[in-house]
């Protein structure tokens, strides 16, 4: 028997229980439970979708029909939730950041591997349909030796209060320039950020991730209207160059372009071979719903997850580096 608990009913916990909802009535769990402090938010919630609820997640230490727990509340609260549940024998989602602090994330580790817990975190690009269909093609050497990565997230509206844009979307770029090219952390991280409207909390930031031959780079902005809700993704490889537009997960669009090199009397000539472009069709899938079935499966088989802590853990060091590098102004080593 699998039973859930989603604790925290915020804009991005309704998704949870809408989802968790899903896999239940489709059998793969046996039970979903909600939990917030508001219970106003968490009876309308449990109504909608037929769950119970409760106000106070202590009520989920001891109860045995209850296995694994998704944690979607507020990023300061992450630490002392996480290793509660997993010391009272629960495995845990924990939403991204997984953290705040490096070491609150070093030693959530530590809590799984000694309480013998699955620690998962929400990085949720790894479950998404192009990045998968991506990854495989580097992985099979489509795309020949990868040279750049550039994310971009662009957005226009008021900025968060708890958090800037590198650890609310700059975390996610961090994370994917990691599992694409295959490293668990860059050489270096350089970031640039401005901080316009609130001291200390920047609505813009730039990461340039030094790999050796790949270089990665993302730019992330809460204060740029020009381009509406923008996210994607362009991977440039010695042989083709791949883009990803995550608002449309059924599509990875592939350019067979690439600059070719002759020797000529000693001497190097470029050009450029450009056979054209295509899209490669992908069939859907929700990214949240494939989290959240691997997150299921891996409490089942035991199994590590793709994002399991140790690699929430490093997205938090990564993003805490390009902060300190930003205020340095200046690369940080790995």
């Amino acid at each position: 028997m699998t039973g859930i608990a989603v604790i925290g009913t915020g804009y991005w916990g309704k998704n949870h229980v809408r989802t968790y909802s899903e896999l239940h009535s489709e059998g793969l769990i046996d039970k979903v439970i909600i939990c917030d402090i508001n219970e106003k938010r968490a009876k309308e919630l449990g109504e909608l979708f037929r769950i119970d609820y409760i106000t106070d997640y202590r009520k989920l230490l001891n109860d045995p029909t209850i296995n694994g727990v998704s944690i979607v509340t507020p990023s300061p609260t992450h630490f002392h939730l996480a290793k509660e549940l997993m010391e009272a024998g629960k495995d845990v989602l924990v939403e991204k950041p997984m953290t705040m602090d490096i070491c609150q994330a070093e030693e959530l580790v530590e809590v799984a591997e000694r309480t013998g817990r699955i620690l998962m975190v929400g990085h949720i690009f790894r479950h998404h349909p192009a990045v998968k269909e991506l990854k495989q093609r580097i992985d099979l050497g489509e795309l020949g030796s990868i040279r750049i990565m550039l994310g971009n997230r662009f957005s226009f509206g008021a900025p968060r209060k708890d958090m800037g844009v590198i650890y609310a979307l700059g975390i996610h770029e961090v994370d994917i320039f990691c599992y694409l090219v295959n490293k668990e952390m860059p050489l270096s991280i350089l970031a640039d950020t401005r901080c316009s409207l609130q001291d200390e909390i920047e609505e813009t930031a730039m990461i340039t991730m030094d790999f050796g031959d790949a270089t990665g780079y993302a730019f992330e902005s809460w204060i740029m209207p020009a381009y509406g809700k923008h996210r994607d993704l362009v991977v440039v490889g010695s042989e083709k160059v791949a883009k990803i537009d995550y608002l449309k997960p059924q599509e990875l669009q592939i350019f067979d372009m690439r600059i070719a090199e002759q020797d000529f009397q000693e001497n190097i000539i470029f050009s450029v071979e450009n056979e054209g472009s295509y899209t490669i069709p992908i069939p859907y899938a929700e990214p949240l719903k494939e989290e959240l079935n691997h997150f299921i499966e891996c409490i089942g088989s035991r199994r590590s997850p793709l994002s399991n802590g140790t690699i929430g853990m490093r997205a938090v060091r990564m993003a805490e580096a390009a902060l300190l590098s930003a205020k340095e102004g200046k690369k940080v080593l790995f």
